[in-house]
């Protein structure tokens, strides 16, 4: 479990492109990878989407994907949804599902969530990130999964956390917690915020 990443560019609720990565479905390595496109957000919205393609919004969410190293399985295909009238608009291929490998159409992205193990959702009109690279369990069925005695061993820390709606510039201190997360060896949390044991992916 937790190999399978899913990094999703949305805006108004729809999900423009997705990208699927093999081994990076660890909740550090996702959060790396967001910070890679966040990082670079701007400088790609002003300079990397060419003015002359119709779909603006696609070729966007394609070309902060393409900053993680993913690519487009089919460049002709991508061109023709893009609306590329010249059909020679420059786009990183794909090397393989490691890398990551783009999906735009209804049934890539699809196919994308099927096999998906941890999500990272970024929202590129409300520049918000929905972390959900964890395991979660409510009270009763964690209580149900592990007895007291596993409990105990576990030496759960209490934290009052919001995984959704992160803004950009809050990112970083995802990061930090992740991080400080596993220089402890501390993985399992108990969040205040909505009464929920989370399992960081590592």
């Amino acid at each position: 479990m937790g190999q399978r990443l899913n990094i999703e560019i949305l805006k108004n609720g729809e999900v423009l492109a997705n990208s699927y990565y093999h081994w990076s479905g660890f909740s550090n390595s996702a959060v790396n990878l967001t910070i890679q496109i966040i990082n670079n957000f701007d400088y790609i919205k002003k300079y990397r989407v060419e003015e002359y393609i119709k779909n603006q919004d696609l070729l966007f969410a394609i070309r902060l994907l393409e900053e993680t190293e993913a690519g487009v399985n089919d460049i002709k295909k991508t061109r023709k949804l893009l609306e590329d009238q010249t059909m020679n608009l420059k786009l990183k291929p794909c090397i393989n599902r490691n890398e990551g490998i783009i999906g735009i159409t209804k049934e890539d992205i699809e196919e994308t969530r099927y096999w998906e193990e941890g999500r990272m959702s970024i929202d590129i009109e409300k520049k918000t990130v929905d972390f959900n690279v964890m395991h979660e369990y409510t009270i009763e069925e964690f209580k149900e999964d592990y007895d007291e005695e596993e409990i105990k061993e576990m030496n759960i820390k209490e934290i009052n956390r919001s995984f959704k709606n992160i803004p950009f510039e809050d990112i970083f201190e995802l990061k930090a917690f992740i991080d400080k997360s596993n220089y402890n060896g501390q993985y399992c949390f108990y969040n205040k915020k909505d009464n929920k044991y989370i399992f960081l992916i590592q």
